[in-house]
């Protein structure tokens, strides 16, 4: 994680996974590799009973998912701060788009988006 030390964000954030997905793996790749990680479920998946996982759509149907995350109260002042957004593989980046869209919606002067494969 020599990248993310180099970045020096303020506030480091794993992208959240569904309750699915946590079903179904049992854990978020993402919270692994960061020792770290500030989101203490400030932001979250929304609710979605039958959502289909991004790894089974085509790029299209990637690129028109409608926004996905949402904020909690209990969020940090997210106010001029820096921050990133880690996520595992990024091949479109409607992920990580739409976390950087709600954050930098809630007062962030910029973020930065990392993932571990491409």
């Amino acid at each position: 994680m020599a990248r993310l030390a180099s970045l020096q964000p303020a506030i480091v954030v794993p992208i959240p996974v569904t309750a699915n997905t946590m079903v179904t793996r049992g854990f978020n790749q993402v919270t692994g590799w960061l020792s770290d990680g500030e989101n203490s479920g400030w932001l979250k998946t929304k609710h979605q009973t039958k959502a289909v996982p991004q790894s089974q759509k085509k790029r299209q149907a990637r690129l028109l998912t409608p926004q996905p995350f949402e904020l909690t109260g209990a969020g940090p002042d997210l106010t001029a701060k820096t921050v990133v957004l880690v996520d595992d593989v990024y091949t479109t980046g409607r992920t990580i788009r739409h976390a950087a869209d709600l954050i930098l919606e809630n007062g962030a002067k910029s973020v930065i988006g990392l993932t571990l494969a491409r």
